[in-house]
């Protein structure tokens, strides 16, 4: 049983608003109950991770929903506003709640052990899924912007009520995802992708709601269709630099946070190295960054010997380049002066 010292139990708790479009009164209040726990007051157990993993679920299934009722609503809302910025948000929800929906059985897969099959494990399955979403999110940027040009032509009548009273709507459930989905960013590219994308659906809906109050009192029907092509050009900004950013990891670029001249120069300061060579760094997912690398020593020795110069070279990777996962072949006037396939 684990025992906790100190529970905390917060509300966040959205006020209800009303808003009357043709009689037709629209009534919402959401709270949600988050439950923090202080982690200096529970002690280790070997339950616990166990547990956070479920909070974890829990939190990424509400947000799931949440996606899905935003859609729905800014959808029908859509049709009968006859807004194109609503349907634009609509579509805008519903590939992030895909997005969360494909993140989430990434991760899980992603969570399998190696194997003998699979030696680095399934840890790509997340790069993958981004790579899917953010293809996704690019095209439906380019539909948005097809629809908005045919709406500057032909500008249609919006009843703004239905606009402003599903853009409401739609902020608070966007807020709540936010909170939500905010824990599980800092381990997932994936996860920090949708967390992303739902914090510009929130700005999306403030954007709705606006311009609703602004075709209302000014009658600028043209506002819809801009609105929808600023909704795109941020969809697109974000799924451009998802899309670029998993593509490299998966073409094994070298990370941006590591240049190839820094560690050689830095392990050929090293007394005993005579150079190193056959340099390779890539990533498999965003955190786990791989090295392979041909040491020349200077002087013939015992491979005890060697064997601690490679120690020192593995926690020069780690401490000065965050690489956690070297594999360092030591060699003597097997390529001396250098048999580099890479251009220095």
């Amino acid at each position: 049983m684990v025992i906790l010292n100190r529970n905390r139990l917060r509300n966040y708790s959205f006020n209800l608003f009303m808003v009357d479009c043709d009689h037709v009164i629209i009534k919402v209040k959401l709270k949600i109950y988050l439950y923090h726990i202080n982690n200096e007051s529970v002690p280790m157990h070997q339950h616990i991770p166990q547990q956070n993993k479920m909070n974890s679920n829990g939190r990424i299934v509400l947000a799931i929903i949440l996606n899905f009722m935003i859609c729905l609503f800014e959808l029908v809302g859509g049709i009968l506003a006859g807004s194109l910025a609503l349907l634009a948000d609509a579509l805008h929800n519903f590939s992030d709640g895909m997005a969360i929906v494909v993140s989430f059985f990434a991760r899980k897969i992603g969570q399998r052990s190696p194997n003998q099959r699979m030696t680095f494990g399934y840890k790509r399955a997340e790069i993958l899924a981004a790579l899917i979403n953010s293809s996704v999110i690019v095209i439906i940027a380019f539909f948005l912007i097809r629809e908005a040009y045919f709406r500057f032509i032909n500008p249609q009548e919006i009843t703004t009520l239905w606009m402003i009273g599903v853009g409401i709507f739609g902020l608070i459930a966007d807020l709540a995802s936010v909170i939500l989905l905010y824990p599980e960013t800092h381990h997932s590219l994936n996860m920090r992708s949708a967390y992303l994308h739902l914090l510009s659906d929130t700005l999306s809906s403030v954007a709705v709601i606006t311009a609703g109050m602004m075709i209302y009192f000014y009658n600028f029907y043209l506002l819809d269709p801009i609105l929808t092509v600023l909704i795109a050009m941020v969809i697109f900004f974000q799924g451009y630099q998802i899309l670029k950013q998993s593509t490299m990891i998966l073409m094994e670029r070298v990370p941006a946070s590591i240049r190839i001249k820094d560690i050689r120069d830095r392990i050929e300061l090293l007394p005993q190295v005579d150079n190193l060579h056959h340099i390779h760094v890539w990533q498999i997912d965003e955190n786990k960054i791989l090295f392979e690398g041909h040491i020349t020593l200077k002087e013939d020795m015992k491979i005890s010997q060697s064997e601690i110069i490679r120690q020192k070279i593995e926690k020069i990777l780690e401490e000065d380049f965050n690489i956690l996962h070297p594999t360092v072949q030591i060699e003597f006037s097997y390529c001396s002066n250098g048999c580099d396939h890479l251009k220095k």
